[in-house]
């Protein structure tokens, strides 16, 4: 039983490893089915880091970030909390964009908490949206290949036939839980050309029996057009799909403080904006919007250089917290040439 295990162990490992070897010789060739995951230049932030109160505002989210770090190298979405691996992914996407060394005793020990986390069936906790996040940030961290191939195998196998995805595999489609494994998976290097899951998951996602009599998204049970979810899903379709109508829809929404709410005419949210400021981004949109957007953003920081907001499900009333700070992060530096 021992030589067999170890047998298919390292069967498995061949098998990886060759996938690798053609991925990176499809990568040297300029073969345009997979985009490289490790390496490449690095394109302008939307707006020059050298000003100075976006430097600063940057240096606070990630120092706020680095010192909420727990003794596990995890993080959690309220200060003092037990870690879990959705906060933790998203901790070291975030300082990866922002400059924070991969080889850094910070991201390894974060590298380390995920890897440690990471079920047999290759998911982190059977939830889509927790190891899509931890995919990208192994991915960014340029580490763990075996366990990044386990993820993505069961992000496969966890697709419903009708294209979506749900909270956990195999369960009901949900427009948030698609979104944000699309979104994933084109940040780890795919496109529908050579991860053969995006495309029916964006024709789901398309689908105007999936939206509301609006002709935009929002969470099951509701009807109201949700600008948060509705940024999702736009950045789920890029750039395949036309959504110039919708991107439209989403900047009449823009307060005049430079933020967008989560539903219109209400106040500003920091994480709304974030999400939105990555949808303007994923479709190039040309117009100031973003700026303008990322302006407020600098205005609204707290002190220790955290973000506040109710959108984490985990939250009632708007509070400080890891989720949106690391948003604010991570959307600041979106690219709008990333290759998708």
């Amino acid at each position: 039983m021992h030589k067999h295990h170890i047998g298919e162990k390292m069967k498995k490992r061949k098998h990886i490893h060759i996938l690798l070897c053609l991925q990176i010789f499809l990568c040297i060739y300029g073969f345009d089915s997979i985009t490289n995951l490790t390496e490449g230049a690095r394109p302008e932030l939307l707006i020059e880091t050298n000003e100075p109160r976006l430097y600063k505002m940057i240096k606070g989210a990630r120092d706020y970030i680095v010192n909420q770090q727990n003794e596990d190298g995890g993080w959690s979405l309220l200060p003092g909390g037990e870690s879990e691996v959705e906060t933790t992914a998203l901790a070291i996407w975030a300082l990866i964009e922002a400059d924070w060394g991969t080889g850094s005793r910070i991201i390894r020990r974060g590298v380390r908490y995920l890897r440690n986390s990471q079920r047999d069936d290759g998911s982190w906790n059977d939830n889509t949206a927790h190891t899509i996040f931890a995919l990208i940030a192994l991915t960014k961290a340029n580490t763990d290949p075996e366990a990044r191939f386990d993820g993505l195998t069961w992000i496969k196998k966890a697709q419903n036939p009708s294209g979506s995805w749900g909270r956990k595999g195999n369960t009901f489609g949900h427009v948030l839980y698609t979104s944000a494994t699309l979104v994933g998976l084109k940040y780890i290097g795919f496109n529908y050309r050579s991860f053969d899951s995006l495309l029916p998951g964006m024709e789901w996602l398309d689908n105007l029996d999936h939206r509301n009599r609006e002709g935009y998204w929002n969470l099951p049970g509701g009807t109201q057009s949700d600008i948060y979810v509705t940024a999702w899903a736009l950045q789920g379709l890029s750039p395949v799909y036309n959504v110039d109508e919708q991107i439209a829809w989403l900047k009449q929404f823009q307060n005049i403080n430079g933020g967008f709410p989560r539903f219109p005419r209400k106040e500003s949210d920091p994480e709304v904006t974030a999400t939105v400021i990555m949808a303007l981004a994923a479709n190039e949109d040309p117009v100031n919007t973003r700026r303008i957007a990322i302006n407020y953003l600098t205005k609204v920081q707290a002190d220790d250089g955290s973000f506040i907001s109710n959108t984490p499900r985990e939250i009632r009333s708007p509070t400080a917290n890891l989720q949106t700070t690391c948003m604010v992060l991570i959307a600041v530096h979106s690219k709008t040439d990333r290759k998708q």
